[in-house]
C-alpha cells in the first residue's frame, strides 16, 4: 500500500499581508464603531433628559449606526473567511515542514470552528500545536517548543467578542423603550472596545506564526533535499559484451 505523500510548502506570505490588511480595517472599523456608538449614548441620554426625541435624529442615528455596522459585518466576514483559509495553509506548511505526529489536520483545524460547544476551545488547541509544529528551533522536538503569551490573550478576547456580540444583539432586539435602548447602545460600545485590541493581538499572531515558519523553512531546506533514486545498484550493472 503506497505511503501518504509528503505535504508541500508553500509561501503564505500574500495571504498572511491580505489577512493583516482585512484585521487592520476592522481595527479602524471598530474604532468608528465606538465613536458612533457614543454618539447614539449622547443623544439617548438627552432624550432620557428631555423626555423626548426627534423622528428625525433617531432615523439619522438608526441610518449612521446600520452603515457602519454593515461595514463591520463586511469586515468581519472577509477576515473570517481569509483566516480560515490562511490556518489551512499554515497547517499544511507545518507538515512540509518535518512536524511529524501532529493531532489536528488542515481539514479538522478549521472544522473545530465550527462544532457546537467545542469551538471554544478545540481552535485554541489547534492554534497552539501549529506554534509548536512551526518553531524554528524545535525540529524533532517540536511538542516541547514555546507558545507565545499572545496567543492566549487573543483568544481571550475572542471568546469575550462572541459573549458581548451575542448580548448586543439580544439587547437590541428587546430593546422596546429609551431606557433599553440606552443599556443596548453601552453594550455595542463594550463591544467595540474588545473588537479594536481583537483585531491588534489576531493581526500580530497571524505574523509571527508566519514568521516562525518562514524560519522554519529555511532550517529544514537541507533535510528537504532528495537525492535521485537509483534505478540499479552499482554492483549490479554488467559491462555491454
Amino acid at each position: 500500500m503506497p505511503g501518504r505523500s509528503t505535504p508541500e510548502y508553500q509561501d503564505s506570505t500574500r495571504l498572511t499581508l491580505g489577512l493583516i490588511a482585512v484585521l487592520a480595517a476592522f481595527v479602524v472599523l471598530a474604532e468608528v464603531g465606538i465613536w458612533s456608538t457614543f454618539l447614539e449614548i449622547a443623544l439617548l441620554e438627552r432624550g432620557l433628559a428631555e423626555g423626548y426625541l426627534y423622528t428625525g435624529e433617531l432615523v439619522a442615528d438608526q441610518n449612521r449606526r446600520a452603515l457602519v455596522g454593515g461595514l463591520q459585518l463586511f469586515a468581519f466576514v472577509v477576515a473570517a473567511g481569509l483566516f480560515l483559509r490562511w490556518i489551512h495553509r499554515m497547517s499544511v506548511n507545518a507538515r512540509a515542514l518535518a512536524a511529524e505526529g501532529m493531532e489536528f489536520g488542515p481539514r479538522s483545524v478549521v472544522a473545530w470552528f465550527f462544532a457546537p460547544g467545542l469551538q471554544f476551545s478545540k481552535p485554541f488547541e489547534a492554534l497552539r500545536e501549529l506554534f509548536r509544529a512551526s518553531h524554528p528551533d524545535h525540529i524533532d522536538d517540536w511538542q516541547a517548543a514555546p507558545v507565545p503569551h499572545l496567543l492566549s490573550l487573543w483568544w481571550t478576547l475572542w471568546l469575550c467578542f462572541l459573549l458581548t456580540t451575542a448580548l448586543t444583539l439580544l439587547a437590541d432586539l428587546w430593546a422596546g423603550s429609551v431606557d433599553e435602548m440606552y443599556t443596548a447602545a453601552w453594550g455595542t460600545a463594550v463591544t467595540g472596545v474588545v473588537a479594536a485590541p481583537l483585531g491588534v493581538a489576531a493581526a500580530i499572531c497571524v505574523w509571527r506564526l508566519h514568521a516562525r515558519q518562514r524560519s522554519r523553512f529555511r532550517v529544514t531546506a537541507p533535510m528537504r533535499v532528495r537525492q535521485p533514486w537509483p534505478t540499479r545498484a552499482p554492483e549490479d550493472l554488467k559491462p555491454v559484451s
